[in-house]
């Protein structure tokens, strides 16, 4: 693995800064340019990136530290974003949020918002998780498959694997959970891109994505590993119970009958 992917001197560019910043910048691109077929300026969408931004970082910054508190000493480690250690669905949510916010602010419909960014999620979820892998966090659990992958002893993944390893003896190779979800964001894409040109429902778009999303991320939780602290009512994680509520709240924007209409709003 490459958590450190160019280091001159004192300065280190981390494989998932790098990945992250690179989906927010594709993101930014591929949403400014839907803007156009939906009747929104892509200067309204360049305005809500920010605060997109700010609740995707701050959120799965901040889920993923409440239940990692020991992974910390000080304030300052908390704010080292590059160097991995984040809880997508924390980001995700908070952005939801600041997107509700933003959309009433300025009298755009939320519901068309949410469609026209649908499709850079899930690139976003495809390009960061490939920056998880690169770095060795977010790992699966120990197996044997043909595809496991033995991480590197110094990574998160491969420090866990080791204490398997004490425990068990031998190597222990371990499920590459964030490949599995890098090819899901790329298939949920694909699925989205598709698809749209028959979706006759606002909403509908962002509706695939957590439905899909929800099942995709239920399923993978299976083959994660999880402290714990992480698991809860019928040994299920908090991803797992956040993915069943999005699930359902995806099939019902599915099957409401409001039909899909642009909004022509200006810079």
């Amino acid at each position: 693995m490459h958590p450190v992917l160019i280091s001159v001197g004192w300065f280190n560019v981390y494989s998932f800064g790098l990945m992250l910043a690179l989906s927010f910048l594709v993101g930014i691109y591929v949403s400014s340019i839907r803007a156009k077929r939906f009747g929104v300026s892509p200067q309204k969408i360049l305005d809500l990136s920010v605060y997109l931004i700010l609740g995707g970082v701050l959120g799965s910054r901040l889920l993923y530290v409440v239940f990692h508190l020991e992974e910390y000493r000080s304030i300052v480690d908390i704010f080292a974003l590059w160097q991995g250690g984040a809880t997508l669905y924390g980001g995700f949510l908070l952005a939801l949020f600041a997107a509700y916010v933003f959309s009433k602010k300025q009298d755009i419909d939320f519901l068309l918002v949410a469609d026209i960014f649908s499709p850079a999620l899930a690139l976003g979820i495809m390009l960061t998780r490939v920056g998880c892998f690169l770095s060795g966090c977010c790992f699966g659990s120990p197996t044997t498959v043909p595809w496991a992958v033995t991480f590197p002893a110094d990574s998160p993944a491969g420090a866990y694997a080791r204490q398997v390893a004490d425990q068990a003896g031998g190597v222990i190779s371990l499920h590459p959970a964030q490949l599995y979800a890098s090819v899901y964001g790329l298939i949920i894409f694909l699925v989205l891109m598709l698809s749209e040109n028959k979706v006759i429902k606002r909403g509908a778009t962002f509706g695939m994505l957590i439905v899909f999303y929800g099942v995709f991320r239920f399923t993978l939780d299976f083959f994660r590993y999880y402290e714990d602290s992480m698991r809860l009512f019928l040994d299920l994680t908090l991803n797992q119970w956040i993915s069943v509520g999005l699930f359902f709240v995806g099939l019902y924007l599915l099957r409401r009958t409001t039909p899909l209409k642009t909004q022509t709003v200006s810079g």
